[in-house]
């Protein structure tokens, strides 16, 4: 399966967290064919046996995206610091209860636009998410992208580690959290 450029893996690490939501009728394989590689129908069919068992909660939500590390010997100080600034912010936003119901299957169709990253592994087993992705970029070459952690219905908090060539400072890893937390209801409903 195929998306665009690191930040929409990160978008897409955030809205697979959320729609997976806990997976409690077992453990979900998206990798139907063991073939190393998760397509589009593979993903759509995860995410469907998951929905069945547990869907994200509607409500107010905040999301947040924390940099946690970075070993890249050729990026000068200074440079980690201002990539931490730039990648580290939270938000919130208001998930509908067509957006549940969805279990954020639009914003994955989006993701899918672009060929640059292809899914090699998926897996949520009783709210905890294995995935590892790959995305190649022109100038740069593979990034290798691996996510884990936790699921739920209300919550997700995913660990994001990314290994690769990045730019003119060469070959390094990054580690960023991701999470994602319900809190409260949508300022319209209980405006209401």
């Amino acid at each position: 399966m195929k998306f665009s450029k690191f930040s929409g893996a990160l978008a897409l690490a955030s809205a697979i967290a959320l729609s997976a939501c806990g997976g409690a009728g077992g453990a979900v394989d998206a990798d139907a064919d063991g073939d190393g590689e998760v397509s589009t129908e593979e993903l759509a069919n995860a995410a469907e046996q998951v929905s069945a068992d547990m869907k994200p909660e509607p409500g107010q939500y905040r999301a947040s995206v924390a940099f946690v590390s970075a070993d890249i010997p050729g990026a000068p100080p200074e440079m980690l610091e201002m990539m931490s600034g730039m990648m580290s912010q939270s938000s919130e936003f208001c998930m509908t209860q067509e957006m549940a119901d969805d279990g954020f299957g639009e914003a994955m169709r989006e993701g899918r636009e672009d060929d640059s990253c292809t899914i090699n592994r998926m897996t949520i087993d009783d709210g905890q998410l294995d995935m590892a992705m790959t995305c190649s970029e022109p100038e740069t070459g593979d990034m290798n992208i691996s996510m884990s952690g936790t699921v739920s219905p209300t919550e997700s908090d995913v660990t994001m580690i990314t290994e690769g060539t990045f730019g003119p400072m060469g070959e390094g890893r990054m580690e960023m959290n991701v999470k994602q937390e319900r809190i409260g209801d949508c300022e319209a409903e209980s405006a209401g």
